[in-house]
């Protein structure tokens, strides 16, 4: 981190060049006074920052089923909520990943999507913007739609068998710098959740304790029939302003929706590389989590 600043400093700037591994993007940001999600924030920089280290190395290939048993490998998949300028999901799409980058209409339109088409050809994942509003039933979501996951427009489509569209099932969810606010964290957890039961086709067990989960994606089972799938795993990264809210926040996760995190540590966050050439305290009560929904809670029968 040490070819970049803190996002606290780097506010002002219209257009960030943001060094990221061997590339450098070109981010445009706005204070517009309208929406937080139009400017960097530091949970983005930290969370890419530790992912680039925790999937250093690691294939970033999956077996995917089909229904006669054939299997092919394919990109893993990641959806991001709240994506703000694109960071994050540039971030995973250098690391091997097709992510859907989702966020509101105006940040989509604002800075996410032209951030996303100005840097595309600097990495080897494909990133996809749609809107996806979490005050929206799940069960109104459409997935064959360019613009958006829950407000859909009749648009032109590009085919019928959805090559072109990024769905479901996932093996991966992240968010940065979405959990801030009281009124947010109901619709933000049932979205988390919602996501990771369609990307598991059949409950499953529940684990004893988040420990027992494994942190890369499993392929689909190859008994006969609809391949099962373990939720996807969740990384959140938070800024503790509030350290009351922040616990009760993650408690509630578990107890209304059965998401179960645990946090990383600190030293592992330091050990990614994560404040390398900043000023101590630049980054203090920046967390991220990690967490599973355990297949249960909340599940359709």
């Amino acid at each position: 981190m040490s070819d970049t600043q803190p996002a606290h400093h780097t506010k002002h700037l219209p257009v960030l060049a943001y060094p990221f591994n061997n590339v450098a993007f070109h981010l445009v940001q706005r204070d517009d006074g309208i929406s937080n999600g139009t400017a960097l924030w530091l949970g983005a920089q930290v969370l890419s920052v530790y992912l680039s280290a925790e999937f250093k190395g690691k294939s970033k290939t999956i077996e995917t089923g089909t229904n006669n048993n054939m299997y092919d490998t394919a990109r893993p998949k990641a959806v991001e909520l709240g994506s703000g300028i694109g960071l994050m999901a540039l971030a995973l799409a250098s690391l091997g990943y097709n992510v859907l980058a989702t966020d509101t209409m105006h940040v989509c339109t604002s800075v996410l999507r032209s951030n996303i088409n100005a840097n595309a050809h600097l990495v080897p994942g494909r990133v996809h913007v749609r809107e996806l509003d979490w005050g929206v039933n799940s069960m109104e979501w459409k997935w064959d739609d360019h613009i958006s996951v829950t407000s859909p427009a009749p648009l032109p489509r590009r085919g019928d068998d959805g090559r072109d569209f990024l769905a479901p099932p996932f093996d991966l969810i992240v968010s940065s710098d979405t959990i801030y606010d009281t009124a947010l964290v109901t619709p933000l957890f049932e979205t988390i959740h919602a996501l990771s039961a369609l990307s598991s086709t059949t409950p499953i067990s529940p684990p004893s304790s988040l420990s027992s989960i494994e942190a890369s994606p499993a392929p689909p089972s190859k008994s006969s029939g609809t391949p099962t799938y373990k939720p996807p795993i969740i990384y959140l990264a938070v800024e503790r302003r509030d350290p009351t809210f922040i616990t009760a926040t993650f408690r509630r996760a578990s107890e209304e929706w059965g998401l179960l995190f645990q946090r990383v540590p600190e030293k592992r966050l330091r050990r990614a590389g994560v404040g390398v050439g900043w000023d101590a305290g630049e980054w203090d009560g920046v967390e991220v989590w990690r967490g599973r929904w355990d297949g249960v809670t909340g599940a359709v029968k």
